[in-house]
């Protein structure tokens, strides 16, 4: 009996410091060896080894504690993204200006074509003489044009009507239709194998030369069938 209650006290003991919360103990029958303990424990650990003899059996185990859901962390508010400053306002690159395709032909100048023209007009009717450079003794076509270039303030020699056409310096002019005032024409008439004649282009379809048919300075048409199949080419002095 004493025994019986020794037991039971040691159980008492254990179930006591493992953490039992209100034990209910039936059959703790002193002439019994064994004691029921039916409760709910909260660790489970091995009785003391001061009592091998207590038996003991726990039903209805306390369901497994869950750990309480740690409430979310607010996550980081972002930095404000920075509005992007303005460039610089950079002044628009004019666009290029097409530059003005050149005609075939240069552009006269009028005032010494002009004055050229009018030098050639005021000899008008004087005789043709072949080799001739003055008003006095009369012209051929070569200086004729020597005459009235240098009457007009530009200085040049002497030359044939081929040898003004080989003057690089003017500006060729290829067709009739391109003629200005003051431009020289040069013709390769039937019978030759060069250039042999040179006139002075008064505008108009006109043209001014000494003419060995007529034995004088004349003016004609430049468009006719004759001078159309003889002309070479042209050149712009001024």
């Amino acid at each position: 009996m004493k025994r019986n209650r020794t037991v039971f006290a040691i159980g008492l003991c254990a179930l006591l410091l493992l953490g039992c919360t209100a034990p209910q103990i039936i059959n703790s029958d002193p002439k019994q060896d064994k004691i029921q303990i039916i409760g709910e424990i909260v660790h489970e650990t091995t009785a003391p080894s001061e009592a091998p003899d207590v038996d003991i059996h726990v039903t209805d185990p306390a369901a497994p504690t869950t750990e309480p859901t740690p409430e979310p962390t607010e996550a980081p508010t972002e930095a404000p993204t920075e509005e992007p400053t303005e460039a610089p306002t950079t002044e628009p690159t004019p666009e290029p200006t097409e530059e003005p395709t050149p005609s075939p032909t240069p552009t006269p100048n009028r005032t010494k074509a002009e004055a050229f023209a009018e030098e050639a007009l005021s000899l008008i009717d004087l005789p043709y003489r072949r080799g001739g450079t003055d008003a006095d003794g009369g012209f051929d076509p070569g200086g004729f044009v020597y005459y009235c270039l240098n009457k007009t303030g530009l200085k040049v020699k002497h030359k044939t009507s081929k040898g003004y056409s080989e003057v690089d310096e003017w500006q060729r002019v290829e067709s009739m239709d391109d003629l200005a005032v003051g431009d020289l024409c040069f013709f390769r008439t039937p019978g030759n194998d060069a250039v042999n004649c040179v006139t002075i282009y008064l505008g108009d379809g006109k043209m001014i030369y000494p003419s060995s048919g007529e034995g004088k300075v004349i003016t004609a048409k430049i468009q006719t069938n004759y001078w159309e199949e003889s002309f070479v080419f042209a050149r712009r002095v001024f």
